[in-house]
């Protein structure tokens, strides 16, 4: 019996541990997590500039080869 009480405490003990080493894992994952996500907001900043200089180029080719013909 006493077997059957020192597994189910060391079982309980083990479980409350659960939270401490999530949090130590989740401390270590933030920070390369915030400079992805720092990059990603850059790179959709460049990736917009990028479209809008595209819509602007494809009108000005529009403009010229209207003006032509």
């Amino acid at each position: 019996m006493g077997d059957y009480v020192q597994y189910f405490n060391n079982l309980v003990a083990s479980i409350n541990d659960i939270p401490n080493k999530l949090m130590s894992v989740v401390s270590v994952i933030h920070a390369p997590i915030q400079h992805l996500t720092n990059t990603l907001i850059v790179t959709n900043i460049l990736l917009g500039l990028l479209v809008l200089t595209s819509i602007a180029n494809v009108y000005m080719l529009w403009r010229n080869g209207k003006k032509r013909y």
